[in-house]
């Protein structure tokens, strides 16, 4: 009997018109497709004649569909060169892209608001521009290759080490001494990160350097969200001391206050450091002969129970399952992906309901903008995700239609805005 192609079901694509998107649809979408061709290859090894042609036909048209697909999201590829996890690639790739979409509206504001902010910030002894990390491609690729070990002067570095110090050396031997370099630089930053960004060091099961390079990268994100969330506070206080007199006559709501809280950071460590303490106490109890497989048990316990913590934080009254928009479907799953996922989109989230609380309030001082002739403001205010989609150039529908066994579900993606407007204040 013929084998049939396997059934592939995804989330619909779509535009939403949100402000606060969640990234499980998106990803479910391209990671779903982007993993299929390969499981249709590894079905045709097994088969010959017309039914191998089949399967192999659809892999290749697909792979195509994935990599014109790839073409748009390039600002945001992890560009791994040695690793090859599609899902987790594209998983990466739309989580980039999100965090993204509130930088970019960031940069604009602080664009018109140019003379009261600053756009540079020292991070890990970078100088980071945060306007070109959301608006300069070209800057944010070099960004990227200087993390991780690719940038121009360590280029130069390597250049010149060939014609000196490693002369005479076999092309072995001297890519060994080139990768020992490039992972030095990495861990040279990696040390320098926080604590709770700490992952895929072989703590949880998982090293390597290129998933530190992309921990690197989220950190460098979030500190550049939350140094522009306070050059934006910087920037409207001192619009309002500038137009005092026409603020004051309009009567308008005062710029909310900077958040304080919660630390992030520090409830993601809490909850690592707790589960690791019981952990030790109870690999203590067992002894020295303990088994293998005792010994594994409890690190799955201690790995469970670290991921059942953070699922159940709790921020601005969204559960982390909200936050992502749902569950993720993949076949690659480990711990350091999982508690990276929930440590990243925690700390964005913080940043970005900030960045929500200062649009709201926007909405509602537009008479003030108009009046000092900076109504411009305004449109950044209500600018959504699909409008960000739609700028950026990413499809928002991708034909399927020529593929029997793929269906697409509704399943909208849902905006974690308030309901009402006392919750957002």
């Amino acid at each position: 009997m013929a084998e049939e192609l396997p059934k592939l079901e995804l989330p619909e694509l779509e535009c939403a018109e949100v402000i606060l998107p969640t990234p499980a649809n998106m990803t479910n979408f391209f990671s779903g497709l982007a993993t299929f061709p390969e499981k249709l290859l590894v079905l045709a090894k097994n088969m010959a004649g017309e039914e191998k042609e089949k399967f192999i036909k659809q892999a290749e048209d697909l792979q195509k569909i994935v990599d014109d697909a790839r073409e748009f999201f390039k600002a945001f590829d992890p560009k791994w060169k040695k690793l090859e996890i599609p899902e987790k690639e594209w998983e990466i790739m739309i989580q980039r892209f999100m965090e993204e979409y509130p930088m970019y509206i960031q940069s604009q504001i602080m664009s018109l608001l140019s003379s009261f902010v600053s756009f540079t910030v020292p991070i890990l002894g970078i100088s980071i521009d945060v306007l070109k990390i959301c608006t300069d491609r070209e800057y944010l690729d070099e960004l990227a290759k200087e993390i991780s070990g690719y940038g121009a002067d360590m280029e130069a570095k390597i250049a010149a080490l060939r014609e000196g110090e490693w002369e005479g050396l076999s092309e072995e031997e001297i890519q060994e001494k080139i990768e020992a370099l490039r992972s030095g630089e990495i861990d040279r930053l990696y040390d320098l990160l926080p604590d709770e960004y700490k992952f895929f060091d072989g703590t949880y099961g998982l090293e390597n350097s290129e998933l530190k390079a992309k921990q690197l990268m989220d950190f460098i994100k979030n500190e550049c969200t939350k140094f522009m969330n306070g050059q934006l506070f910087t920037g409207f206080g001192g619009i309002i001391g500038a137009f005092s007199d026409i603020w004051n006559a309009l009567g308008l709501p005062a710029l909310p206050v900077p958040l304080e809280g919660p630390d992030v950071g520090a409830m993601i460590k809490g909850i690592i450091d707790d589960a690791k303490a019981d952990f030790n106490a109870e690999l203590e109890k067992l002894g020295v002969d303990a088994s293998d497989t005792d010994k594994e048990k409890l690190l799955r316990d201690m790995q469970d129970n670290i991921v059942k913590q953070l699922e159940d934080i709790e921020i601005f009254g969204f559960k982390v399952s909200a936050l992502l928009g749902g569950d993720f479907t993949e076949t690659t799953e480990t711990l350091d992906f999982k508690i990276a996922r929930i440590s990243a989109k925690l700390k964005e989230f913080r940043e970005n309901w900030q960045t929500y609380l200062i649009k709201k309030w926007m909405e509602k001082v537009t008479s003030f903008f108009d009046a000092i002739g900076l109504g411009a403001l305004t449109q950044w205010a209500t600018f959504t995700f699909c409008d960000f989609i739609k700028l950026i150039g990413i499809p928002t529908t991708i034909d399927l239609s020529g593929f029997d066994n793929i269906s697409t579900i509704t399943k909208t993606m849902e905006g974690l805005e308030p309901k009402d407007e006392e919750e957002a204040s």
